[in-house]
């Protein structure tokens, strides 16, 4: 599936600094508000072990990459302007910014941990904000949003649902369809409202924007990378934050990593961005030194990496729950009909069948599939057989 991940948070937190460090792009950056008015993308990386190790072959992939046999998988980012308190009635960049995030699978709140800029982006005196207020209101921002959505026509919607017997849910459904939000997820949204959907005349505001709510959560999930760690201010309020979201909070420092990355382009350093391991190569001079020492004791050295490779990873394995699978046209020599080795992998979601994988791939198979084939056991698959992490599959389909 094509995976979008939403950079989003106030301005001047870091946002940009994070695609930059993630994709190897130049967005312009900046310490004062709006610095982002058009919305930034990139390609970042996943990482997963292949299954070429398992096989023992080597893979000639074409949709990604093997390195020391570890798949890097290509993910797309988009980095919009900043969103301030009142975004969804207009206030900033706000309907931009929402506009842009309606094909996002996943956002990465990128928060300023250190506390040094208030609500609208502005400088402060250091750890004097709190980043739970920009947590709370970028949330009710995105609730606040998907509300003025549903409850356009939702009067209309009503009377349909009394006089012609029309399903709500499929209203709801087709208000959201262009927000990547899926019947299942309204489904599941109302089921944990706990609504009565037959007394949907009798919902209140207050029920219908806890709906929102919930949508927002299933459909619309949000990672929070605690940016600014290297920051003297930003211990207390990390903790705080990893005390009320638990594994949801990421320590990160976006511009660290640039730096670090940098120096790796120059060749002064060997840095992988994914373990955090950093080796000096060349020269450096005495303030790159210092930068390179103060980096391993502050950074490193707690918190083992910068985290901005780890909240790209945990977004798309841990919240969003995407596994690799790597389909193949022969499934003995694990090859495409042009003899490539694992050539492809795709990410689906946990659950996917084979025949749903058809479809991925290309809608004539799904249309014409007949089975499936596990290549690594030579076992025939149904269509209702549930995908596993790493599996290698073979289509069949109809001519």
């Amino acid at each position: 599936m094509g995976v979008l991940i939403g950079i989003v948070g106030k301005p001047s937190s870091g946002k940009t600094t994070f695609l930059n460090a993630l994709c190897g792009t130049s967005a312009k950056t900046g310490d004062y508000p709006f610095t982002t008015i058009d919305p930034n993308q990139g390609v970042g990386f996943v990482t997963t072990p292949c299954v070429c190790n398992e096989l023992n072959v080597t893979c000639q992939p074409r949709n990604s990459e093997c390195i020391d046999r570890i798949r890097k998988i290509p993910i797309k980012l988009i980095d919009v302007a900043g969103l301030v308190p009142g975004a969804y009635k207009g206030r900033g960049m706000g309907n931009q910014f929402l506009a842009d995030l309606a094909q996002a699978d996943i956002l990465i709140h990128v928060v300023d941990a250190s506390g040094s800029l208030n609500e609208e982006g502005e400088n402060v005196e250091p750890g004097s904000h709190d980043p739970m207020i920009d947590i709370s209101f970028l949330e009710d921002e995105i609730t606040q949003w998907m509300n003025g959505i549903l409850k356009k026509d939702w009067n209309r919607a009503i009377r349909k649902a009394q006089t012609e017997q029309k399903n709500i849910i499929d209203f709801i459904t087709e208000k959201f369809t262009g927000l990547k939000i899926t019947k299942s997820d309204i489904l599941h949204a109302v089921n944990e409202s706990n609504l009565d959907l037959k007394n949907v005349q009798n919902w209140t505001d207050e029920e219908i924007l806890k709906l929102c709510n919930s949508v927002q959560k299933i459909g619309k999930p949000i990672l929070i990378a605690a940016n600014k760690i290297d920051k003297p201010t930003s211990k207390s309020h990390l903790e705080n934050l990893q005390n009320m979201f638990g594994n949801f909070v990421i320590p990160t420092t976006a511009l660290t990593d640039l730096v670090l990355k940098n120096l790796n382009t120059q060749r002064k350093i060997n840095y992988i961005s994914e373990s955090g391991k950093l080796e000096i190569i060349d020269e450096l001079s005495t303030k790159e030194q210092q930068i390179i020492l103060k980096i391993e004791k502050e950074i490193l050295l707690p918190y083992k990496t910068t985290g901005v490779f780890e909240t790209l990873n945990r977004a798309v394995f841990d919240v969003l729950k995407l596994i690799p699978v790597y389909p193949v046209a022969d499934s003995t020599h694990y090859s495409d009909q042009d003899g490539r080795i694992l050539p492809e992998v795709f990410l689906v979601k946990e659950g996917t069948t084979v025949k749903e994988l058809a479809g991925i791939i290309h809608q004539d198979l799904f249309k014409n599939f007949i089975y499936g084939v596990d290549a690594k056991t030579n076992r025939k698959l149904s269509d209702k057989s549930v995908i596993k992490f790493g599996d290698v599959i073979r289509i069949v389909a109809a001519v």
